[in-house]
């Protein structure tokens, strides 16, 4: 007696290509800008994103540490995002 398996080959998308992994990183760049419009205690004028492997990187200025500490806030739970890597600045009044 010999049990023969059959091997089925699956119908899922290559997540490992190169197109994809940079529509995935379009994508999720624009998610980002749009939240970060959306929430309105963001001034998101001079913040720039980046997307890299899933890796979102905030860089650019905001007025207040609250500012940053939103902006890092109202992303992360976006699906896809691996980790966000905050390079916000802000002016710290206390330092001359």
């Amino acid at each position: 007696m010999t049990n023969t398996t059959a091997v089925q080959k699956s119908c899922e998308p290559d997540y490992d290509s190169e197109a994809t992994k940079l529509e995935t990183d379009k994508n999720l760049e624009r998610k980002v800008i749009n939240a970060l419009q959306a929430n309105v205690f963001i001034n998101c004028e001079k913040i720039r994103v980046r997307v890299a492997g899933r890796l979102v990187f905030l860089e650019g200025t905001v007025n207040l540490l609250k500012e940053r500490i939103s902006a890092q806030k109202c992303i992360r739970d976006i699906f896809g995002i691996r980790a966000v890597i905050n390079y916000l600045t802000y002016h710290n009044e206390y330092t001359q």
